[in-house]
């Protein structure tokens, strides 16, 4: 567990330590609560070390997790009417920390309240989110990090107007959740299927298409 991801623990292992001491002169749980919030934090909130090559014109997979959408979407940030959207989402179980799929420069940030439907649903899109816009030469990549049902909580890593590069720690997602990448329709192709397993800063998710008539991205 890193620095970072131990500070995001350390506010769940507070309360189950506050919660133990009202409890105590009961003698109620005797430390297997705090025991037990302390395994389930080291579990989640795992953040191990990868190393990626990027290959040019091709984009990464956020977070870890199953496929659960390669569809088009609206996306206002983006031209065009519509773009490819592909959803990750996170089980309980996965690493829960973000990394950025493409580099560039964090150009636009926004957070937006919502609900807190279950990630894995398609509604979960207007669940509460956290929206970035990742510019690079011409090329914009807007992630979307949607809070799930149990902790409702995402905390940034990074933020507007710091430069990042694919694989780089941005953001983590607590207790379920989900991530979507989106470009402008047309310009790249899916490398992954509905139902496969992707890891952040490893997994390819798309490649860019060359663009027409240039015989070059």
């Amino acid at each position: 567990m890193t620095r970072r991801a131990l500070g995001e623990a350390r506010r769940y292992v507070v309360a189950a330590l506050a919660l133990e001491l009202v409890l105590a002169p009961l003698g109620i749980l005797r430390g297997r609560l705090l025991a037990g919030v302390g395994a389930v934090c080291l579990a989640f909130f795992r953040d191990p070390e990868r190393r990626l090559e990027p290959e040019p014109d091709t984009l990464y997979a956020p977070a870890d997790g199953v496929i659960v959408g390669i569809d088009r979407a609206p996306e206002p940030w983006l031209p065009g009417a519509d773009a490819l959207r592909i959803s990750t989402f996170l089980a309980l179980y996965d690493v829960h920390v973000n990394r950025a799929p493409a580099p560039g420069e964090i150009a636009l940030a926004e957070t937006v309240p919502g609900s807190f439907a279950p990630a894995f649903l398609g509604r979960a899109t207007d669940n509460h989110r956290k929206r970035l816009a990742i510019d690079d030469g011409g090329r914009r990549v807007v992630l979307v990090q949607i809070a799930g049902m149990v902790a409702r909580r995402i905390s940034s890593w990074a933020w507007k107007g710091d430069r990042v590069s694919p694989g780089d720690r941005i953001a983590l997602i607590h207790f379920g959740s989900r991530a979507e990448v989106l470009v402008p329709a047309g310009t790249a192709e899916p490398l992954v299927a509905v139902g496969q397993r992707v890891k952040a800063g490893i997994t390819p998710l798309a490649r860019y298409v060359p663009a027409a008539g240039t015989g070059a991205a």
